[in-house]
């Protein structure tokens, strides 16, 4: 399982970095760590070695660059995403260029941003289901099931048989090893680009 952490000052947005993330990475929200402070983020990474980092740049106690930076040398191989609405008031220090998998601006929503979390995550762990495998037509369904739509409905949207609907996702349950809330949670998370 992947270690996690959120650094983010504002604490509405901060659980809901955290329930995304655990989303979409399928881990339950209380083993994703978080922190809202460059002080408590400094005294976690003395003691734990996460293998990626979601990180706001603008902390209500300093700069999140201080937090990348203590972070890449406790952990070189790490990776940092930053999520920030600040990114042309930073200029980062060379030496993190190569940890930063993503930089993503608060205003752009709500996609680039599980769009980065995904592709970090198949990056570091490779038991996250792999969406290449699955045919475009079982993308197109499983973005239904996303959406709320049983199988008798996404039959009826398709224009397929319910018998079609039904193989289409025993070969998507199959292919990624997932079933229940487990698929459902993953097609309500797909990443837009894919």
């Amino acid at each position: 399982m992947l270690e996690v952490l959120i650094v983010e000052d504002d604490i509405i947005l901060l659980d809901f970095l955290v329930q995304e993330v655990s989303n979409l990475i399928n881990v339950p929200a209380g083993d994703i760590s978080r922190v809202s402070s460059v002080k408590d983020a400094t005294v976690f990474l003395k003691r734990n070695k996460p293998d990626w980092l979601l990180l706001d740049l603008h902390l209500s106690d300093g700069s999140g660059i201080e937090i990348a930076e203590i972070f890449v040398s406790h952990n070189p191989q790490g990776r940092i995403l930053i999520l920030t609405a600040q990114s042309e008031q930073y200029l980062l220090p060379a030496k993190l260029l190569t940890s930063v998998h993503s930089l993503i601006n608060k205003a752009d929503g709500l996609a680039p941003l599980r769009d980065a979390i995904w592709e970090l995550s198949r990056e570091l762990d490779s038991n996250l289901p792999d969406l290449t495998i699955l045919t475009p037509r079982q993308i197109e369904f499983l973005r239904l099931i996303g959406d709320g739509l049983d199988t008798a409905m996404i039959a009826k949207k398709l224009q397929i048989s319910f018998s079609t609907a039904q193989t289409h996702r025993r070969q998507i349950t199959k292919k990624l090893g997932l079933k229940g809330s487990a698929l459902v949670t993953l097609a309500r998370n797909l990443p837009k680009e894919m």
